[in-house]
């Protein structure tokens, strides 16, 4: 299952519509997402006549990385791809050796997705989040549900999680959560990643607002982040609050003709970006306070042990003016300083000798 794959972090190279409608950019796509160290590619699975009217409007980013020519709706009907090119573009991600994942945004295109190209990971994207219609046809019995969070109060994230799980699971009062069935959150806690996500293509960094992790992660359920800023910084704030899954938007070439190129990473940026978030979660660790393998060999030199000042005959009692503590380690902690204090030496010390 998709949970055993993100005990650490995974990757998600969003390619979206950035194939500009053509079968051959996208794969290249996959191929290239593979070389960036991405662990999946995703696209988007829809018809233009069932997202948009004729006549809606584009929106302001989308005007001005495509023109005001035509509406949504036309820029749409260019950016989609058949049925079977999904077919196609799984199985070339499988022998290519990445995993692939689709955004939905209607139920009939996740009954295609369900029925037709076989795939159990869903992806709802931050759009779709009040779209009870799709969302009540999603079975958490059948699929792993990734929710994407842009534009979104918690109380909607809730609304949504609660229409999932066929029942009030959740219970937002006075901005405190409860949880009415712990043995069923249990079960979808492993079922479901909730993205922390900022709809702006790009988003600046003062919209970014990554603390809304914390307040995401207290629904006790796998996090995430799809991150719409220039750059990695945010993504490595949100593996450093405890995301499990990133998703960066991906292109060819951002100078490519479309509505998402500009706000998207080229391969070779990516590749970067996929070694920056791997080594922030080597960075992290294990989240234990305690000595380093590599601090091991520098104990003995930087701590200290109980030692003598003075030349210390066998019998004398030890004080102040006889003990101290210095450099290095192997002798008494220097913990022990006042529980020695007043007993007997049973031996001789010189000086700078470590009391043991």
């Amino acid at each position: 299952m998709f949970n055993k794959k993100i005990k650490r972090i995974y990757v998600i190279a969003e390619a979206g519509v950035n194939h500009n409608g053509k079968l051959e950019v996208a794969k290249k796509l996959i191929i290239n997402a593979k070389k960036a160290g991405a662990n999946a590619i995703k696209f988007q699975i829809f018809k233009a006549q069932n997202l948009a009217t004729q006549n809606s409007k584009k929106a302001e980013y989308q005007i001005k990385n495509t023109g005001k020519k035509n509406s949504q709706f036309e820029m749409l009907k260019k950016l989609q791809l058949k049925e079977n090119d999904y077919l196609i573009l799984k199985k070339y991600a499988k022998k290519n050796k990445i995993d692939f994942l689709t955004s939905v945004f209607d139920y009939m295109d996740y009954k295609f997705l369900r029925n037709k190209l076989k795939e159990k990971i869903v992806k709802i994207p931050s759009g779709e989040i009040n779209n009870i219609k799709l969302i009540n046809e999603i079975n958490y019995k059948d699929c792993f549900i990734i929710i994407s969070t842009g534009m979104s109060t918690m109380k909607e994230i809730i609304q949504c999680l609660n229409i999932i799980a066929k029942k009030e699971l959740f219970i937002l009062k006075n901005q405190k959560i409860k949880i009415t069935d712990f043995t069923l959150h249990k079960k979808l806690s492993k079922k479901i990643c909730v993205m922390h996500c900022v709809t702006d293509y790009p988003v600046s960094e003062n919209y970014a607002n990554m603390n809304a992790l914390d307040e995401i992660s207290k629904l006790g359920f796998i996090t995430g982040y799809s991150d719409h800023t220039i750059g990695s910084l945010s993504s490595v704030i949100a593996v450093a609050k405890g995301a499990k899954v990133v998703e960066k938007h991906f292109t060819l070439n951002e100078k490519m003709s479309g509505p998402d190129h500009k706000a998207s990473m080229n391969p070779k940026k990516f590749k970067k970006f996929t070694n920056i978030i791997k080594k922030t979660l080597i960075n992290m660790g294990d989240g234990k306070k305690e000595a380093q393998k590599c601090e091991i060999k520098n104990m003995k030199i930087a701590r200290k042990s109980i030692v003598a000042t003075k030349t210390i005959l066998k019998g004398e009692r030890f004080t102040n003016e006889n003990i101290g503590v210095k450099r290095p380690a192997g002798g008494l902690s220097p913990m022990l300083y006042f529980k020695i204090l007043g007993k007997k030496s049973k031996k001789k010390f010189k000086i700078d000798s470590l009391i043991k």
